[in-house]
């Protein structure tokens, strides 16, 4: 059984996601370089401040989600974060990770939160500055014998395992990959990301789109790039079919339907349900399966009630995998392009994924979304949310 799942109520104060922003996704040693993980996350606070109107007095706590929490990310980066930029002191923050799934669960968190009657409003946010604390290979001594060494662990290995052991192949993966740019280079142009991203100033000036989208890439150049993760016949995972290394923060303001109606917010959407699972490591990539069955099997829907779908893109084997075992319709899943070309800053991506997904749903008029993704280690989140009647 799924270790979290909600189980909504009339008579429980629901959660909704009165508005949800992000910092451009930045390439690793690209234009976030000079700046800190908590600049990072005060331009996504600042930016909820000003867009809700909501003063950081009416703040119940902050939840912040980050993967890798030593160095510059260590000592409870949200505490520090409210401190670095002069929130007031009385805002109490925690830092949590679920690896790639961290902010994911603070936004799931704070939803219970807010059920739960603990309090009105969270901020929530994620963050990873992957320019400044590389990706930690640590493992305890009993896993490390377990898992030949940690190498069948490593995020690389366990897409190769994904594609071998689900018939994945390197041409459907590249695909995959060119379609993440496709969309993105797209959204950006036509100007989709407007409401969502949050310009942030750097020494070197102002960061305002996402550096990861390549509008030269093909197929042919995508076939050309070599396997990284294995050297046999049947490697598949590259470079371009694999989320790149990047900097990046994403936010949003977690509320009680009740305290929106009474401030006059407008909100993005209900959190309708969530769960999150376990599966086997080694094919860490399959967990948004199981993960979305349970939450929507909480909230009584079915894949085809679904309007948009963000699956967050660590690998297009583990993506074209969910893809294909969830049924999910090509026309409604990463419709701007998703982490393969946007960047997977681990901690940040959860909220990001959400942020974009509540946007576009908003833009589109429909009316239930998806945010699921896999996580290291093998764990799954999912989240459903429902957009208000306009």
């Amino acid at each position: 059984m799924p270790a979290d799942t909600t189980d909504m109520s009339s008579e429980r104060e629901h959660a909704v996601v009165v508005d949800a922003v992000r910092t451009p996704q930045a390439k690793k040693e690209g234009g976030f370089a000079d700046l800190y993980p908590e600049d990072l996350v005060n331009a996504v606070l600042n930016a909820l401040v000003d867009r809700t109107g909501i003063e950081p007095e009416e703040w119940t706590d902050f939840r912040l989600g980050c993967a890798n929490q030593e160095a510059e990310q260590g000592r409870n980066l949200a505490r520090q974060s409210l401190l670095a930029g002069g929130f007031p002191e009385s805002i109490p923050g925690a830092t949590l990770s679920r690896l790639c799934g961290s902010s994911l669960t603070t936004l799931n968190d704070a939803a219970r939160a807010v059920e739960s009657g603990d309090g009105a409003v969270y901020p929530i946010a994620g963050v990873e500055h992957m320019t400044r604390i590389p990706f930690s290979d640590w493992l305890h001594p009993v896993l490390e014998e377990r898992y030949d060494g940690g190498d069948t662990l490593s995020m690389g290995k366990t897409a190769e395992t994904v594609a071998r052991r689900y018939d994945v192949s390197r041409e459907d993966q590249d695909a995959f990959a060119l379609r993440s740019h496709e969309r993105a280079i797209d959204a950006r142009e036509s100007g989709r990301f407007a409401d969502e991203i949050v310009p942030v100033e750097t020494p070197d000036g102002v960061v305002e789109y996402d550096e990861g989208p390549r509008a030269n890439t093909s197929m042919e150049v995508l076939s050309d790039l070599p396997t990284v993760f294995a050297d046999d016949d049947a490697a598949s995972v590259t470079p371009g079919n694999a989320s790149p290394l990047t900097d990046g923060a994403a936010g949003a303001l977690v509320t009680a339907e009740s305290y929106a109606d009474a401030n006059d917010l407008s909100v993005l959407g209900r959190v309708v349900s969530r769960a999150v699972v376990g599966v086997d490591p080694e094919e860490m990539g399959v967990a948004p399966v199981p993960a979305t069955r349970a939450a929507l099997d909480k909230a009584g829907l079915t894949i085809d009630d679904i309007d948009l779908v963000e699956l967050n893109e660590a690998f297009a084997s583990q993506s074209l995998y969910c893809k294909r075992e969830l049924g999910i319709d090509d026309e409604i899943l990463n419709v701007n392009g998703g982490a393969i070309a946007l960047g997977h800053p681990l901690g940040c991506s959860g909220a990001r994924i959400a942020t974009t997904l509540l946007h576009e749903l908003d833009r589109r008029g429909g009316r239930y979304g998806l945010a699921t993704m896999c996580v290291g280690f093998g764990q799954g989140v999912a989240t459903v949310f429902e957009r208000p009647e306009r």
